[in-house]
């Protein structure tokens, strides 16, 4: 066990330095530096009574429990289907897909309480921080007027901070900066840079360590933004998070961010949800539209039915064909085509949802083949 070990007496630092806690020559060392320039206290008692007290402390780690079978502090939600205490929600997608333009206004309404579109309001206004390694202030400041200005809200006071050095490094520190605030919900933006580097350690050990040093913020929720392999971003296809399965496996929820770029006058995107340990099950992909005007981003709903097939494409089959069928009635080869899927794939899924009363089956359309629509 090692630490920076500070010594003052009265008003002077008499000494600063790393020391191995367990070591007695390193103490003994210490200890006649410490007399040497500031005689009188009984240095060798007091450096070995702190580092057994530091050495307990970090070995005992958190108590053990007896599990009951009953839920005795549920989860708390704290915005509906993306944020709950405690827990880390992962928001992952190419570049310049508008990640954190959300994950700002995620903090916004955190912050102030203000409701977004499709039911997303926090259960109370919660004060936020955002950790950014990708910019500076100036960049989420210059969206923040306009954002709230949307919103018709006064632009919130979240607080920022400029990283440079991974988490795993800061985390302790800012962990008990933000327990004395008060914090609630810390926004990472962005994880890749966030993480350590991982020169002679295992693969998978720097992204471990930084869901480990996440977990140092609660009960604050933590919101992570991330990005996608080039290899998933050329395809097009469902993609996952960079950073291999650990990078998947440390979110307990997870929704995959795409941008409509037929959306030319607007940021247009679709979540997906990809993940979600702890909710009964995953939340329907939804879809919001960032509308830049005069001094101005409003936050609108975006149709998932306007939405081009690829922003879909990691929802289930069953939600891309419904989705299909919302704008107008189609037989299963319009379906296949409209959504960029084997026809034989959507022709049993159509008979699948007709018998759940999800969709129901039309007239013949062209050629004698039947076209399928939504329930009224």
């Amino acid at each position: 066990m090692r630490g920076e070990l500070t010594v003052r007496h009265g008003a002077r630092r008499v000494s600063w330095g790393s020391l191995a806690l367990a070591s007695t020559a390193a103490r003994e060392a210490l200890r006649k530096k410490l007399e040497a320039v500031a005689p009188g206290p009984a240095w060798g008692e007091c450096l070995e009574q702190a580092a057994w007290q530091f050495t307990q402390a970090t070995r005992q780690g958190e108590p053990l429990v007896t599990l009951t079978g009953r839920m005795a502090s549920p989860t708390r939600e704290l915005l509906p289907r993306l944020l709950y205490e405690g827990e880390p929600t992962l928001v992952f997608g190419d570049g310049d897909t508008g990640k954190s333009l959300f994950a700002l206004t995620v903090a916004m309404a955190v912050h102030s309480g203000a409701a977004l579109p499709l039911g997303l309001k926090p259960v109370r206004p919660m004060l936020t921080v955002i950790l950014d390694w990708e910019t500076t202030s100036d960049t989420p400041d210059s969206r923040l007027g306009p954002l709230a200005a949307g919103l018709g809200i006064d632009p919130p006071p979240i607080i920022y901070k400029r990283m440079t050095r991974p988490l795993v490094d800061e985390a302790p520190a800012l962990a008990a900066d933000f327990a004395r605030r008060g914090i609630r919900l810390v926004v990472i933006d962005s994880m890749m840079f966030a993480v350590a580097g991982g020169d002679g350690a295992a693969f998978h050990e720097p992204i471990t360590a930084f869901y480990n040093a996440l977990r140092l913020f609660a009960p604050a929720a933590s919101l992570v933004v991330s990005h996608i392999t080039g290899v998933d971003a050329r395809s097009g296809a469902p993609a996952r998070p960079f950073g291999g399965a650990f990078a998947f496996n440390g979110p307990r929820l997870i929704w995959e961010a795409k941008r409509d770029q037929n959306v030319d006058d607007a940021t247009a995107i679709v979540f997906t949800c990809r993940k979600a340990n702890n909710l009964a099950r995953r939340p329907a992909p939804f879809g919001l539209r960032f509308q830049p005007g005069d001094g101005t981003i409003t936050i609108y709903p975006f149709d998932l039915a306007e939405a081009a097939p690829q922003t879909l494409a990691g929802a289930s089959l069953a939600f891309r064909i419904r989705a299909a069928l919302a704008g107008a009635a189609l037989t299963a080869a319009e379906v296949a085509e409209a959504i960029e899927a084997p026809e034989p794939s959507v022709a049993a899924k159509l008979r699948d949802l007709k018998g759940k009363g999800k969709v129901i089956r039309l007239d013949d359309g062209p050629h004698g083949r039947a076209r399928w629509g939504l329930p009224q």
